[in-house]
């Protein structure tokens, strides 16, 4: 996985902060630019960065959906992906073209399917 992302600025939405950390961690050492929100105004702030290229994004951000977010990257053209432990047909169902990784996977499998979405 070493620097396959390198060049790419990945959008963390995640309101757990150990997972938001691994998560980060694992796309910085594949060389990828990271932002990181725990929640959802912060979320829909980063999704503007003009270089962002691709995001990961849990379902729910505690009570909140991150349906809103989910909206804006698909209109701005920025490809996404979830990482969720909610139903993955819930995410299907709206959103079919985003793949859904589920948890506990683990960070490594999430940037495995970062990579395939962005190549």
């Amino acid at each position: 996985m070493m620097m396959r992302l390198k060049g790419h600025s990945i959008l963390v939405v995640e309101h757990e902060p150990a997972e938001a950390r691994e998560l980060a961690s694992e796309f910085a050492q594949a060389g990828a630019k990271v932002f990181a929100a725990g929640d959802l105004r912060d979320a829909l702030y980063l999704a503007e960065y003009p270089a962002l290229t691709a995001a990961v994004i849990n379902l729910r951000l505690g009570s909140d959906t991150t349906a809103a977010v989910c909206r804006r990257l698909d209109h701005l053209g920025i490809p996404f992906m979830f990482y969720t432990k909610f139903d993955p047909r819930e995410a299907a169902a709206t959103w079919p073209n985003a793949p859904v990784v589920a948890k506990p996977a683990g960070s490594a499998e999430v940037a495995k399917a970062i990579v395939r979405l962005l190549h």
